[in-house]
């Protein structure tokens, strides 16, 4: 068993956290976004814990021109299988609004399929539509 990674722990790294709901550094990823639209590199790294509390790590790294290389790394949930740390090149990010998932961060022009792993919930988004 790997060292335990608390949210805490995450969230003083400076990850991007997300446990149950409860965000942490969301401020990290606005400038990310930002950052896209003003074509600076930029990146982040955003840890959602699992119902047993095992992190999963979504890292994003842009060049500051057009490509986004994302990889997924789910080596500590111990109840997922070790997917080996995939990765791959994506062109943008865009909001996708879903009334029955709610809104997420999608990858968009990828280049193989790593990039359905990436979920990102937007509460934010999620809590401006409730308030309309």
């Amino acid at each position: 068993m790997s060292d335990p990674y608390g949210a805490d722990q995450a969230a003083a790294n400076g990850d991007i956290v997300n446990v149950h709901g409860k965000m942490y550094n969301l401020d990290k990823w606005k400038l990310f976004l930002e950052n896209l639209d003003k074509g600076v590199p930029n990146q982040v790294r955003i840890t959602q814990y699992t119902i047993e509390g095992d992190p999963i790590f979504y890292e994003l790294v842009y060049d500051g021109a057009e490509a986004i290389t994302y990889t997924y790394d789910n080596s500590r949930d111990g109840f997922g299988s070790d997917a080996g740390r995939p990765s791959t090149v994506c062109r943008g990010i865009e909001l996708e609004k879903n009334k029955e998932l709610g809104s997420h961060y999608k990858l968009t022009g990828c280049d193989n399929e790593t990039s359905n792993t990436f979920w990102f919930t937007n509460i934010e988004a999620e809590a401006e539509e409730g308030s309309q």
